[in-house]
């Protein structure tokens, strides 16, 4: 939550646990009330990420990043770190640098928030995935059918 975001620091606590939570009225709610001192194109791609993890969960789709993320620490602490990996080898412009934060944001809270089980409810070899951004390999896929 940088640059104006920062002052919103406890909104933003409280939407991302309303997010994952699934809580998407309430997540909609403090969106709308949100008031960002400048709508430059760092907070327009924060804002937009926001959005889209709303509409994500109000979906409930696994084809979406925030659904197959998992639901352990472990499982936050992967994500948080290919999400890192991606904006540290990759030019991002000030819209997708917003963009990134916000994810990264929603992890970190999450994680923070007490929210999460140590470990994943399935153990590796029960079909808990590896990395959340991976589709499953031939083998997996067809062991889980």
């Amino acid at each position: 939550m940088k640059r104006s975001a920062t002052r919103n620091k406890d909104k933003f606590a409280q939407l991302f646990k309303a997010i994952y939570q699934k809580e998407n009225a309430k997540a909609s709610k403090i969106i709308e009330g949100m008031k960002l001192d400048k709508a430059d194109r760092y907070n327009q791609g924060y804002m937009t990420a926001i959005t889209a993890m709303v509409k994500a969960r109000e979906a409930n789709d696994v084809r979406f990043f925030i659904a197959r993320i998992g639901t352990s620490k472990a499982d936050f602490v992967r994500a948080r770190m290919l999400l890192q990996e991606t904006r540290r080898t990759h030019i991002l412009s000030d819209g997708d640098s917003g963009y990134m934060a916000a994810w990264l944001d929603y992890i970190d809270n999450i994680v923070e928030s007490g929210l999460l089980s140590e470990k994943g409810e399935l153990e590796e070899e029960e079909g808990a995935e590896q990395n959340p951004s991976e589709e499953p390999t031939e083998e997996k896929a067809a062991d889980s059918l």
